[in-house]
């Protein structure tokens, strides 16, 4: 008679657990496998079986309206230099080519009025010059036309030195504002964020654990379902990870990481976490009186040790939370 009652409450046990499994097997995708945990609460069933893509952070319109406030920025100094540069024209000494020009045209005006002096000079005496003389006038005459040939050079090399400057100048500002918009987008684009996550640990789910600590041995192996969204353009990679579980101050549980894991770029990765709760009969207790108030609160110091991938590189990371 006994045995035909374990055997009525095992096939009991199986059906309720066929109509949980059928409950949740019928839902398809994750979300709705998680709003019905009422009747669902398997993590395997809500596990996806692969990263879900979700694409890179930011969407376009934040590189967009970046972009904008930095060409905005642009203008706006540009215009208060060139009003700068209008006010401080005035005050600016001038240049060498205009210091040039200057001395060109009055050594031209002074030639011109010493060879106009001299022809009325000889016109008037109307005298045959001496030799020593004439050779005085031709010296000075080539003194002269080496003076005007050399300014006239002068004047032309600053000319060109000056235009070239110019274009050094307008080239050296559009590469810096090439510069300056390439290093935002590309800051924008593979600036780390901080993924963010999801932990399916329904209320009834704490409640059914707190109720077995109650118990004479309170020992709970639980199962949570972690999900990550990692927008980053970078994939990490968990090596090894161990977590230690306090409620004030105390230990009461542990988590440690299997096998590796790695939570891919632009996707949504599912990770089935094993935390062992283990605290003392006080403590169950202690923890029981503050979910029932609604103030349980858990303090986790964890170490996970991974990588950093992009591509086929990798970097070594220790992160101590």
């Amino acid at each position: 008679m006994q045995s035909l009652e374990e055997d009525a409450r095992s096939d009991a046990a199986v059906h309720d657990d066929g109509l949980q499994w059928d409950a949740c097997f019928s839902h398809k995708d994750c979300d709705s496998c998680l709003n019905a945990s009422v009747t669902c609460h398997f993590c395997k069933n809500c596990e996806r079986s692969k990263p879900q893509y979700v694409g890179y952070g930011p969407p376009p319109s934040v590189v967009i309206a970046v972009l904008c406030l930095m060409v905005t920025l642009t203008c706006c100094f540009c215009g208060m230099s060139a009003i700068c540069s209008v006010f401080c024209r005035g005050e600016r000494p001038a240049s060498r080519r205009v210091r040039l020009a200057e001395a060109l045209k009055s050594d031209k005006k002074k030639k011109k009025a010493t060879l106009r002096d001299d022809e009325e000079r000889a016109q008037a005496q109307r005298q045959p010059l001496l030799l020593g003389e004439i050779r005085e006038g031709e010296v000075r005459l080539f003194e002269n036309e080496v003076d005007q040939a050399s300014l006239e050079r002068l004047h032309t090399r600053y000319e060109h030195d000056e235009r070239q400057f110019n274009w050094k100048a307008f080239a050296s500002r559009v590469t810096w504002l090439t510069v300056v918009i390439s290093t935002t987008v590309l800051a924008l684009m593979f600036y780390p964020r901080m993924p963010d996550y999801n932990v399916c640990n329904r209320e009834f789910e704490w409640e059914s654990i707190l109720h077995s600590i109650m118990g004479l041995e309170p020992k709970v192996e639980y199962q949570v379902l972690i999900s990550v969204i990692n927008e980053n353009r970078f994939g990490f990679v968990l090596e090894s990870g161990t977590a230690d579980i306090y409620h004030n101050s105390t230990l009461v549980g542990k988590w440690e990481l299997d096998k590796p894991w790695e939570a891919k770029a632009g996707s949504i990765t599912d990770k089935i976490a094993a935390i062992n709760i283990k605290p003392g009969y006080a403590e169950g207790i202690a923890l029981w009186k503050d979910f029932s108030r609604n103030e349980l609160i858990f303090r986790i110091n964890a170490t996970i040790t991974g990588s950093i991938t992009w591509g086929r590189h990798k970097v070594r990371v220790v992160i101590d939370c």
